[in-house]
C-alpha cells in the first residue's frame, strides 16, 4: 500500500498538497480515475478516487473510510536532547515513529552537543515515517527546550521515566512501567544527564530507570526506551 498524507483531509472535493501531488504524478504515475490511500496524522483513514491531475497538482474525490480513534489507551511522551549528528536524531524520530510514539519533546541539557533544531525537516522526517509504517497517526514534535522547561510541561496524568547511570541499584525500565501508563521517559545527550539535572528530574517526580547493563547511545537508548514500553502494551 502507498500511503499518502494531508493534515486537511475532508470528505468530498480536495486538492492534494504540492507535494504529495508532484509524487503522485511523477513517481507513481497515477492517472485519472486511479484511487488513492490517505490519512490526516490524527488517526483517520480515507480513500480517494483521482478526479485531475498535472505534475503539480491533484484534485480528489475524498471518502472517509474509519474515522479518528486514540492510538492506544495509554500515551507515550518521548523527551530526547538531539544528538551531534542530526542525522542520527534524524533516525531516532524515524524509529521512533514506526514503533509508535505519541509526542516527541527535543531537550537542551548540560551536555548537550547540539542547541538548534529544524523543526520544519525532522517533520518531513515523522511524515515519511508514518506512511513507511502505514500509521495514521504522525507524532507531534515540540520546539527545542531547556531541559527544565520541557519537565515543567510534563503531562499531570503521566508516570515518568529518567534513563539515569547515577546507581548500580536503579531498576529496569521493563520492570517499572506497567501496561496501560502514560509515560513519559526521558533521554539525555551523549555525556548523560548531570547530576543536578538527574535532582531536577527527581523534584519533577521522575524516577530514575535503567534500560540495561550497557551504556547505550542517545539513539539507541531512546528507541531501546519506546520499544520496551510499546511492548509492554501489546
Amino acid at each position: 500500500m502507498q500511503l499518502f498524507y494531508d493534515p486537511d483531509l475532508q470528505p468530498g472535493p480536495h486538492r492534494l498538497r504540492e507535494a504529495e501531488a508532484k509524487h503522485a504524478f511523477q513517481v507513481l504515475r497515477k492517472k485519472v480515475g486511479d484511487h488513492l490511500d490517505l490519512v490526516n496524522g490524527r488517526g483517520s483513514w480515507f480513500t480517494a478516487k483521482v478526479a485531475a491531475i498535472s505534475k503539480r497538482e491533484c484534485l480528489l474525490d475524498v471518502t472517509l473510510v474509519r474515522k479518528p480513534k486514540q492510538r492506544a489507551e495509554h500515551k507515550l511522551v518521548l523527551f530526547v536532547a538531539p544528538t551531534k549528528n542530526i542525522d542520527r536524531f534524524e533516525w531516532i524520530l524515524e524509529k521512533a515513529t514506526e514503533i509508535g510514539v505519541d509526542s516527541i519533546q527535543p531537550i537542551l541539557t548540560e551536555h548537550s552537543e547540539r542547541k538548534r533544531i529544524r523543526t520544519d525537516r525532522l517533520e518531513r522526517v515523522l511524515e515519511a515515517a508514518m506512511k513507511q509504517s502505514l500509521r495514521a497517526w504522525k507524532p507531534k514534535l515540540g520546539e527545542l527546550l531547556p531541559f527544565e522547561d520541557a519537565l515543567a510541561q510534563t503531562g499531570m496524568n503521566n508516570v515518568r521515566y529518567l534513563a539515569y547511570l547515577g546507581g548500580d541499584t536503579t531498576p529496569l525500565l521493563r520492570d517499572t512501567c506497567a501496561k496501560g501508563n502514560s509515560v513519559a521517559i526521558a533521554i539525555g545527550p551523549e555525556g548523560g544527564f548531570s547530576p543536578a539535572e538527574a535532582e531536577l528530574a527527581r523534584s519533577f517526580d521522575y524516577e530514575y530507570v535503567s534500560l540495561g547493563p550497557n551504556r547505550l547511545r542517545t539513539e539507541t537508548a531512546a528507541i531501546a526506551a519506546v520499544h520496551t514500553i510499546e511492548q509492554l502494551n501489546w
